[in-house]
């Protein structure tokens, strides 16, 4: 056995096949998806968690608002039309209006200010990412940057007298990141549940 001979023996035993290398690469793949889609959960875990948080801090701003003007804020208009016509988009309708009216209320800020306007409370501090910004004004965003939904029996400008009108009641929600296409109330997080 000459010198040449064993180099290339040796050559060819520190080698990989095809099929080793193609086994190495599937199973680096199915690692890779495997981690891929737990860090996606935990990421919506971690997003569901916040807007749970968000919810509940807007609900004792709230409480506090009722406690100096002995009603909620009031909504623009009650949100009783179907879910289709108000996915919580940043494009506008009534969720986005009613979470303008939230927003303004509770901040007292009519944009994203350091300070309320003179004159007016804050009853909750908005982070800046919990702020979205569209040409009718700020409003209150959720962790996938949709308006917060928001009702409650009063309506800016009702006359009625009715016992429910904005005395009793509140929903706050987030459509959890789903559209009109993916309808899931289930989904959903709020101040109900």
């Amino acid at each position: 056995m000459t010198v040449f001979s064993v180099i290339l023996r040796s050559k060819r035993l520190a080698s990989f096949t095809l099929i080793e290398l193609l086994t190495m690469i599937a199973i680096i793949a199915i690692l890779t998806a495997l981690v891929l889609s737990a860090g996606t959960g935990v990421m919506n875990k971690a997003a569901r968690s916040r807007a749970a948080g968000e919810i509940q801090a807007m609900s004792t701003g709230l409480e506090g608002y009722k406690t100096d003007n002995g009603i909620y804020v009031p909504a623009s208009s009650l949100i009783t039309t179907s879910y289709a016509g108000n996915d919580g988009s940043q494009s506008g309708g009534l969720y986005q209006t009613a979470s303008q009216i939230l927003y303004l209320a509770l901040s007292g800020q009519t944009n994203f200010t350091d300070s309320p306007v003179a004159g007016s409370k804050a009853y909750m501090a908005f982070k800046r990412n919990q702020v979205g910004d569209a040409a009718g004004g700020s409003y209150a965003q959720d962790p996938w940057r949709y308006s917060y939904g928001y009702s409650t029996g009063s309506v800016v400008g009702a006359t009625t007298n009715a016992p429910y009108n904005g005395y009793g009641f509140f929903d706050i929600w987030s459509t959890g990141g789903l559209l009109a296409a993916n309808v899931n109330t289930n989904a959903w997080i709020s101040n109900w549940q």
